[in-house]
């Protein structure tokens, strides 16, 4: 039987890469990115961006917007997001040479995957003086869920996957003229995650010559992971005002390097496997990607403004998942990712003190370079973006925002995605592959408070 022990490992360690990937990537941002920052520029698909919002939570998208901002600022926003996914396929063995090759996997064939999740924000800025001002930024810019049936299908890829992350953002900006200032910020950004999937017993029994066939649930196991970290980051801005009615934005945000320290513990395993039961240690080295946007505004007269942003997010970075367990085995999780760009383009309307308006369209690609390597952890794809919002201003020191948005997905497909790789060259070796379909759609109502009280 200890023969057969790294197949288990095996199970383990494929199971923690996917910390970092913890959501269903077709109801949020870029694959497991979040952009959902902010309510008022939400109205806009995000456009306005780096070019200088009108409250706090210009902090998260170029600290040099605080520059804007006269006397003390705080804005708190929440989103409601609800996902609805659906999943149809199938799964089958992918073992070469072996006579289960090929053979099916027991197990639902369709899935749903509906999921409302909440995404809260919160933003302090404070004017020290003409040329200088301070803020924080507390928001969640990783993260989501994924949730299927204990018995579906892709079972032994994915059952659970939950994320959390909270990032702490100080910012400082200055003021060099009325047409330049810069901001500056640092970003500590704790991560924590839990993950589970199936083990198949039944696969391992076989492996050893006993009588049983695999793909059953009768011999499931189940393996959980978790694990957390802190990486820190910065991110920097310039905002360029040539006249007060145009405003340009650029603004970069730095990667983050984690280091995920976690438990991987297998149970539920019966009979002659009940030996595999048991905990270990387990760790993932991962890099969340750098960014770089640059945003345009321009306001025609006193009632009417457009913008534009274009959004680059380096997700290259992450090539392949390599973790590494205390007993010394590995996994290579491929993804592959290519660079991927967000186009948007929105425009506000202000009929009047009390009221304005606004819409916008944006185009998100996916990083995920091809069916095979689309991991049902986060089973993202392109999406087009509809969006409206509106400012109620009740006083002159205290507004209200509110927002709508609806994302259209391209329907995201696997294709015979293995969830097994060579440690050393990352080639797919096999084991369970899965192929199908996913009918994805999302949509999000927001709602944010900002109040100036100096």
């Amino acid at each position: 039987m200890a023969k057969h022990r790294p197949v288990v490992h095996h199970l383990r360690t494929y199971g923690i890469a996917g910390l970092l990937a913890l959501g269903s990537g077709s109801a949020f941002a870029s694959s497991f990115a979040l952009i959902e920052q902010s309510v008022s520029s939400m109205g806009t698909a995000y456009a306005k961006g780096s070019a200088g919002l009108d409250d706090a939570s210009t902090i998260y998208f170029n600290p040099a917007g605080m520059a804007r901002l006269h006397g003390s600022h705080l804005s708190g926003g929440l989103h409601i997001i609800n996902s609805s996914t659906d999943f149809k396929g199938s799964a089958e063995y992918n073992l070469p040479g072996s006579p289960l090759d090929g053979a099916p996997i027991d197990g639902k064939n369709k899935d749903d995957l509906d999921l409302t999740a909440a995404v809260p924000s919160g933003y302090l800025s404070h004017q020290y003086s003409d040329k200088v001002w301070f803020g924080l930024g507390i928001n969640v810019p990783f993260g989501l869920e994924t949730d299927y049936s204990d018995g579906w299908v892709g079972r032994y890829h994915s059952i659970k996957s939950e994320m959390l992350t909270v990032n702490v953002n100080p910012s400082i900006a200055f003021r060099f003229n009325d047409n330049v200032s810069i901001g500056f910020g640092l970003n500590a950004l704790y991560a924590d995650g839990e993950l589970t999937n199936a083990v198949d017993g039944g696969l391992i029994l076989a492996s050893q010559g006993a009588p049983v066939m695999p793909g059953s649930r009768e011999y499931d196991g189940k393996s959980k992971l978790t694990g957390d970290d802190w990486g820190y980051g910065f991110n920097a801005g310039l905002l360029l005002e040539p006249t007060q009615n145009t405003r340009v934005g650029l603004h970069y945000r730095s990667e983050v390097d984690l280091t995920l320290d976690g438990d991987s513990k297998i149970s539920g395993l019966d009979g002659p496997l009940a030996a595999l039961n048991g905990k270990e240690d387990a760790k993932l080295d991962i890099t969340l990607p750098d960014s770089v946007s640059l945003s345009g505004y321009l306001a025609f007269n006193t009632r009417w403004a457009v913008m534009a942003d274009v959004t680059w997010t380096q997700w290259s970075d992450i090539d392949t998942l390599d973790t590494k367990t205390q007993s010394g085995t590995r996994s290579v999780a491929v993804w592959d990712y290519d660079d991927s760009f967000r186009y948007a383009l929105g425009t506000e309307f202000t009929p009047s003190r009390t009221w304005t308006f606004r819409t916008g369209v944006a185009y998100d690609e996916t990083p995920i370079p091809k069916d095979s390597l689309r991991s049902p952890r986060v089973p993202g794809n392109d999406r087009t973006w509809l969006t409206l919002g509106m400012t109620y201003r009740y006083t002159p020191n205290l507004t209200f925002d509110f927002g709508y948005a609806h994302l259209f997905v391209d329907d995201p497909k696997l294709k015979g995605v293995s969830d097994n790789h060579l440690p050393t060259s990352g080639q797919t070796t096999g084991s369970h592959s899965l192929s199908g379909d996913y009918d994805s759609s999302v949509d999000m109502l927001s709602a944010q408070v900002n109040w100036k009280f100096r």
